[in-house]
Parts: structure tokens; sequence; C-alpha cells
């Protein structure tokens, strides 16, 4: 198979969705961040279910302001403006929707199964594949989604060699980036409506299907202190529920930990 870089017209052409993907969409070449050129549509009222994708990033953002870099047509950088009609205290369950959304477009696209490390990684094999990361700025919500699609090993940062992967490698094959977004689109859609038609429940479970972290003993950094427990569940507002040692539930929320699991491994 001969993939196209990514572009819109193959990109639009794929799409099978209502709303996602079908507003004023942009694709660069090079970008600093998908996300906070979302962010400034979004300020500009630009319309919900807008993507801006780009070949390369330069300054992405992952959690508690780590940095994602994309070198050119290595991955997916993925951005898109939403306007989800949800509870406040519901709108963390749009990242657990995203990660869910990405297992079922990897799949459809190129056969590869990942996995969910709370709350917002992208695994496979034990090894970083991509990340979420939801931001609220003014007027919106923005989804960003970055998943490895072909790097070079040698070219790898020494620390990072042997704790990421990436789709062709995974799947053994071509992975063309403009399917992969446009089946992005259709899952997150779908997940979406669900959670609009308050189907909350089914979007934990189905999470709690593809997750690399309930079941495991894990170390989490929480307001300044470690906390070490077993993953038992996530909550209703998609907290996850740990159970310490000696029988006491805690209940983190998203925006306050950084986990490992026990050992010192990433998943």
């Amino acid at each position: 198979m001969n993939c196209a870089v990514l572009n819109l017209a193959d990109f639009e052409a794929a799409l099978k969705t209502r709303y996602l993907g079908r507003g004023a969409n942009e694709c660069h070449e090079e970008i600093d961040s998908t996300n906070t050129r979302a962010a400034n549509l979004a300020a500009l009222d630009a319309a919900s279910g807008t993507v801006i994708m780009a070949r390369s990033q330069s300054a992405g953002r992952g959690r508690q302001g780590r940095q994602w870099v994309t070198p050119l047509d290595a991955g997916l950088a993925f951005s898109a403006i939403l306007r989800p009609n949800l509870p406040l205290n519901k709108l963390p369950l749009v990242t657990l929707a995203a990660g869910n959304a990405v297992c079922r477009a990897a799949t459809a696209t190129c056969g590869v199964k990942l996995g969910l490390k709370w709350v917002n990684d992208l695994t496979a094999q034990g090894k970083k594949v991509g990340g979420i990361l939801a931001e609220k700025p003014v007027k919106a919500l923005i989804i960003g989604i970055g998943i490895n699609i072909r790097l070079n090993r040698a070219e790898l940062p020494e620390e990072i060699k042997d704790r990421v992967d990436w789709l062709e490698n995974l799947a053994g094959m071509p992975v063309d980036a403009n399917l992969l977004a446009a089946a992005l689109c259709q899952s997150l859609e779908e997940e979406l409506d669900k959670l609009e038609e308050a189907q909350y429940q089914t979007v934990i479970e189905d999470w709690k299907k593809n997750s690399v972290t309930l079941g495991k003993t894990i170390k989490a950094t929480y307001g300044g202190a470690e906390i070490v427990g077993v993953a038992k569940d996530i909550g209703d507002s998609g907290a996850l529920i740990v159970e310490k040692a000696g029988g006491e539930i805690v209940e983190l929320s998203a925006g306050e930990i950084s986990i490992r699991m026990a050992d010192g491994s990433y998943c």
C-alpha cells in the first residue's frame, strides 16, 4: 500500500461522520501545537467538529506540561473543537471516550489492538504509542490526540528508545494517516453520541475493557505525597479508584497525579 501523506483531500474523502471533521478543517505541514491552534479558532467561534491536523508538531503538549514532538510524517497530530452537551462533572469522561475511539480506529485501520493507561496514554506491549490531552479554553473543549505511526528507533533519544512503539511496527504494514484520522473521527463521534445520550457507564465499561491499569499495583504522586495501592475501578466521572494496603479507598482525579506501576515500569 502506498500511503499518501496527511492531507485534507484524502482525509475528507474518507469521512463517514455527521459533523466531526465537517468544519473548516486545517492540515499543516508544520505547527507548534494543534491544540493551541484549535483553541485560537474556537475563540473565534469555529464550528464544533472542526479538526486541526499536522504532519509535524514542534511543541505539542501532554499532561502536566510534558512536551510531545511529532517529526515530519512520523505520526498523527490531531485536535478537534468540541462543544458537547454534557454536565460539567461528566466532561472528564471525554478523555475516556477518546481513548475508546483511538482503540477502535487503530484496530479498524491496521488491526492493532492498543491498551489504555489511565488517564490518557495509548500503549501496546508495555510501550507508549500515543496520548490524549483534553483542554477547556474559552468557548470549547479541545481534544488533542497524538499517535505514533512510523518512527526510526535509531534516531530516538536513548532514554525513550525502549519505552515507545508505533503503529507500523506493531502492524507490520504501512498505515495511511488519512484513513486513520477519518476512522478516528467516526469512532470519536460515536463515543461522544453515547455521552450526550447519558450512556456514561457504557463508555466507562468499554474503557475498562481496554485498560492496562486496572488490577495493577500502582504508585501515584498525589498532592505531593506518594500513594501505593491497587487500581480497582473507574468512578462515575472518570476518577481512578485505588485501594491502599490497609483497605483505604482513594479516588484520584486526572489533573492531579502521575502514575507508574509498582515495579517502576510504564504499564
